[in-house]
């Protein structure tokens, strides 16, 4: 099997190349995904120190759109009443006795776990409200503050939320071998194995994941490698086939594609923006969110949404000009034609992606402003 061909390759070879591609990709991301999570309960697991825990004066705990409400009660400071009130509402067994540490860091990981949940709800919330509902103007979830940083992070994560982190580890891996990697070592020695690696990669990894996005829908269970709220399902559709057109074309054309283009493009939206969205979710999950540092989350977020500008709005004109043109010359009306209702598609969602990450970006510095605001008590 010979990937190093620039050639058109034959419908067999198409399919066992492709083939290949699939089955060591699908093997790649489960060890990316099964490493992912062995970091995590190694390092991330720690005990919630007692000293560090809050838990809430009110039951269930308010927990309205936008930035968290903090538990109000240090648990040290907590009295006997207030620990045993927190253990009924959790359902967790037995009478308080203070002067027992288990009981304490019983009560100390609940909480975690509870302040954990709470955002899980409001994020899932949002992502509904934002995608499906369309509604305007509403308050991004931002996660609480982490009592005891990377040490317990994990804790403090309920579980959905874990799954977007792992995920978000998984897709920014393949984005970056498919997406930055193989196009920069093309670009570089003009060898035809990366350039191909990269094509037959990316179709075998947009088949798996449209097809587990079709089996979730199927079996109302979530086993997508995004792993995001249902309503992200059907952008994630138009934007995975929308991709599998063109690299299948791109891969049975053969020689005569504009491969440095292409690689330009890879670069562009998958090796470059599309990571950076991921790293971005990332730290919305963890000890570098915008509660914990909001100066880092805040440069992350200048930063991509000036590449998502750049290369989804701008350079994203010439990309779509040089390769309906080079179509139009090399294959005919009617080839450029299917190019330019994919590429229409494209161009949608990058419009959509780049409003997204406007609003992700005003929300962070006005967030910012508030609460330096409301430290110095002029709010």
């Amino acid at each position: 099997m010979n990937f190093s061909s620039g050639q058109s390759p034959t419908p067999i070879e198409f399919f066992s190349k492709l083939t290949t591609m699939a089955v060591v990709w699908i093997c790649i991301l489960s060890i990316v995904d099964r490493f992912s999570r062995a970091i995590a309960s190694i390092f991330w697991c720690r005990p919630i120190p007692i000293e560090k825990a809050c838990i809430p004066s009110q039951l269930p705990h308010p927990n309205p759109p936008g930035s968290a409400i903090p538990f109000d009660i240090p648990l040290l400071q907590a009295t006997d009443a207030q620990v045993q009130a927190f253990m009924e509402f959790r359902g967790i067994s037995g009478r308080n006795q203070r002067s027992d540490k288990s009981t304490l860091q019983q009560v100390a990981s609940s909480s975690a776990e509870y302040k954990g949940w709470l955002y899980q709800v409001r994020t899932m919330n949002w992502i509904d409200d934002h995608f499906r509902l369309r509604k305007p103007k509403l308050n991004y979830p931002y996660v609480g503050a982490h009592w005891n940083g990377w040490s317990s992070f994990y804790l403090e994560t309920a579980p959905h939320i874990r799954e977007m982190f792992h995920s978000s580890i998984t897709v920014i891996f393949e984005h970056s071998i498919n997406g930055l990697l193989l196009p920069i070592l093309y670009l570089c020695t003009h060898n035809d194995l990366f350039f191909n690696l990269a094509m037959y990669g990316e179709v075998a990894y947009m088949i798996y994941t449209t097809t587990l996005i079709g089996v979730s829908y199927i079996t109302k269970r979530d086993v997508t490698i995004e792993q995001m709220h249902e309503a992200v399902w059907p952008i994630l559709l138009i934007h995975h086939i929308a991709s599998m057109i063109i690299c299948v074309g791109i891969i049975l054309i053969g020689d005569n594609v504009p491969k440095d283009l292409i690689c330009i493009a890879l670069l562009s939206l998958l090796g470059l923006t599309s990571t950076l969205h991921y790293v971005g979710q990332i730290l919305d999950f963890s000890p570098y969110s915008q509660s914990n540092a909001p100066y880092t989350r805040l440069c992350n977020h200048i930063l991509c949404l000036s590449l998502q500008i750049f290369f989804r709005g701008i350079y994203w004109i010439r990309i779509v000009y040089l390769s309906l043109m080079h179509c139009l010359e090399t294959h005919g009306t009617g080839t450029a034609t299917v190019l330019a209702i994919v590429l229409l598609m494209f161009s949608l969602f990058n419009v959509d992606f780049v409003k997204f990450h406007v609003k992700a970006t005003e929300g962070c510095w006005m967030k910012i402003r508030q609460d330096e605001l409301r430290k110095y008590g002029k709010l």
